[in-house]
């Protein structure tokens, strides 16, 4: 019973991705915007706030690994891409039919440092994910933020703007599996309370009843009566 209440508690929380926000914020008044991909599947620094609005801004992306790696500016404002994409889905978001405000890509294959630059202006206050697009990076933690006439958020989410079913639909189908198995669980213990009060009889399972004792013989009189004497 135990184990059925824990595995029906966790199909509600497992598959609610964890929340993601930026672990450092760089502020940046003016160009240019320096960022660095590094060993580990990071980007150094990981966000950026206050940029200048209607203003162009100059992109240097450095690779100093030994893989390759993308700096990709999402054309989404306000929203956190879900943690569980695939890579699929991220390049979908980046090449599709909204392509990323910035796509850098640096290739410093053995030995690091390689080096491209870009522009960008963004005419309103907002925020932004940028990330890796290489297959797995994301995945692996390669993102970050970077916010324009404004700080960046420090309570950014998972669940910040996203329209996709996906975290609901999890949570409710969870939700909906841990009350099935508690039903269960209380249909089965209170069916057998109420099979141990309407027990079937022996005689109707095929077993003998057991026969009632024999009536004990009676006592007795304590004084009988005496027979009658011949008569003189």
């Amino acid at each position: 019973m135990a184990a059925l209440l824990v595995a029906g508690a966790s199909a509600v929380f497992y598959f609610a991705p964890p929340s993601r926000g930026p672990s450092s914020a760089v502020n940046v008044a003016s160009s240019p915007l320096e960022v660095t991909a590094e060993a580990g599947f990071a980007f150094t620094p990981d966000s950026f706030g206050d940029l200048p609005v209607n203003s162009t801004i100059t992109v240097v992306f450095t690779d100093n690994d030994a893989s390759p790696h993308t700096f990709t500016i999402m054309d989404r404002q306000g929203w956190v891409i879900p943690s569980d994409y695939s890579s699929a889905q991220i390049n979908a978001l980046a090449y599709g039919s909204k392509p990323a405000l910035l796509n850098l890509n640096a290739s410093a294959i053995g030995s690091g440092g390689d080096t491209q630059t870009g522009n960008l202006t963004v005419t309103a206050p907002g925020w932004y994910e940028f990330v890796c697009t290489e297959p797995g990076h994301f995945q692996q933690g390669m993102y970050g933020f970077v916010a324009f006439g404004m700080p960046v958020p420090s309570n950014l989410s998972v669940t910040t703007g996203d329209t996709g079913p996906g975290v609901a639909v999890f949570i409710i189908v969870g939700t909906i599996v841990s009350l099935v198995v508690i039903a269960l669980v209380l249909g089965f213990v209170v069916g057998r309370r109420r099979g141990d009060t309407y027990e079937m009889p022996p005689q109707r399972l095929g077993y003998l009843e057991p026969e009632a004792p024999a009536t004990a013989p009676s006592a007795p009189a304590e004084n009988p009566p005496i027979p009658p004497g011949p008569r003189g």
